[in-house]
């Protein structure tokens, strides 16, 4: 062959390789970064394989409901939420066969709900069908996880492509599509609800009839069941605490019949309220989840049973676990911004910013930076508030300035800006998971 001929040649497989490069680079971008599915598989790919010892399956009331930090502190329990939002039988059948690909727990646990809530649907809209399936790797159990949630041929043709579904996106792109930071082995895929929802303590204790679900969530309940025993694995089935409705109830006293039916343990936990110490008026959130405090209670009380019921190990001070210790971790500083953010004393948002917090202050003019309880940056007989301060890879500035008049004062976190009116004023910072919490006036 010519040598100009082997350059044009050269030259031509390195742009075809430059653009298969910059084509996988903005497939990673533009894919859909959801912790209503996608984030928990792609988190779930990372883990350890075989180092799941209890896998939950099911709708968003695993991953808002189960906290992983929880059973890992309390217990040692090595979890996994693999949820997917509103997903029902259908969905959850196959999202377990893709984890047991890669992992075999000591028992799963499949969250019932979604059969009674959402009694008549048949397939998912693009959202929820997406969220559910994008996560997962190019093989049988996606594309027959989409042909099974589409309404018919033309639907699941057009799923199958996610750019049909994400080529609209660039102008909504934002800073997590390019770090996606629970895009990582320390995900267990817990994703809880902050808000707090006041409701009425429920009391289906009355409810004893049975109506039998859909039949398409019957058939696929009973295949969970029958993978679960040809995987020689314990199977669980539950339902997390809830605003239960009484037609509810009467579809999930069906879903009992079935596990009895299949010599299947199962626990409703709506009829345990007292002995998980549940309050209806705090412990409830948004989309009939449970709140940090709920999901604490219920995480720490469902950790007692599985250790009583099932023969699982604890992890704790194993090497190989680390990341579950980093996943508690995450999980407590985000339970303590909530109190942080719930609390308006300025002396006991110190005390619970004493450890993992910068806190950025501003008292009689001066302005001060507090890291893990001790000063670190800001010369108290200061009168200029201008206080900078670099820790790990966030660079911070506190500063006053005036606009229009108004006297006010800034926290910078690179280019973020965080501002209010001048005076007293704690800026929190919560430095374990790299977030700005609040501030607060004192």
């Amino acid at each position: 062959m010519e040598r100009s001929k082997i350059i044009n040649l050269i030259k031509m497989l390195i742009i075809t390789a430059t653009m298969i490069a910059v084509l996988f680079l903005l497939s990673k971008i533009l894919v859909l970064k959801s912790e209503d599915g996608i984030n928990q598989f792609d988190a779930l790919y990372k883990q350890p394989e075989n180092s799941i010892d209890v896998l939950f399956v099911g709708s968003s009331k695993v991953y808002c409901d189960i906290a992983t930090g929880v059973l890992w502190e309390k217990y040692g329990i090595a979890s996994f939420d693999l949820g997917g939002a509103e997903a029902p039988a259908w969905v959850s059948y196959y999202q377990l066969k893709e984890a047991l690909r890669t992992q075999r727990p000591k028992v799963i646990c499949y969250e019932v709900s979604v059969a009674a809530m959402l009694p008549s649907i048949l397939c998912q809209s693009d959202e929820w069908a997406s969220d559910n399936t994008y996560g997962m790797k190019w093989n049988s159990n996606r594309t027959e996880q989409l042909r099974v949630n589409s309404e018919n041929e033309d639907d699941y043709r057009t799923r199958l492509d996610p750019f049909n579904i994400m080529h609209g996106r660039y102008k909504d792109l934002q800073e997590n599509d390019f770090t996606n930071q629970r895009n990582t082995a320390r995900y267990k895929g817990f994703d809880p609800r902050e808000s707090i929802v006041e409701m009425e303590t429920p009391d289906i204790s009355g409810v004893t009839d049975a109506v039998p679900c859909s039949e398409k969530a019957e058939e696929y309940i009973r295949r969970i069941i029958e993978l679960a025993k040809e995987e020689n694995i314990p199977l669980m089935l539950f339902a997390s605490p809830c605003e239960a409705r009484e037609s509810e109830q009467e579809i999930i006293n069906y879903i009992w019949q079935i596990a009895e039916s299949e010599g299947v343990e199962y626990i409703d936990f709506n009829t345990r309220y007292d002995e998980l110490g549940m309050d209806y008026s705090k412990d409830m959130s948004v989309g009939n989840h449970l709140s940090y405090t709920g999901n604490y209670k219920f995480s720490n009380y469902l950790g007692q049973i599985l250790k009583e019921k099932y023969d699982i190990p604890d992890r704790r001070g194993d090497s190989r676990y680390v990341s579950w210790d980093w996943d508690a971790t995450y999980q407590n500083y985000e339970r303590q911004d909530l109190l942080i953010m719930q609390t308006e004393d300025a002396a006991e948002i110190m005390n619970l910013a004493s450890q993992g917090y910068l806190i950025f202050g501003i008292n009689e003019g001066k302005g001060c930076v507090i890291e893990n309880g001790e000063l670190v940056a800001g010369d108290p007989d200061q009168t200029e508030i201008r206080v900078t301060y670099q820790s790990g890879d966030n660079a911070f500035m506190l500063k006053d300035w005036y606009n229009k008049g108004e006297h006010m004062v800034s926290l910078f976190e690179n280019d973020t800006e965080y501002t209010e009116y001048y005076g007293n004023i704690l800026f929190i910072y919560d430095n374990v998971n790299h977030r700005y919490v609040r501030s607060v006036y004192f």
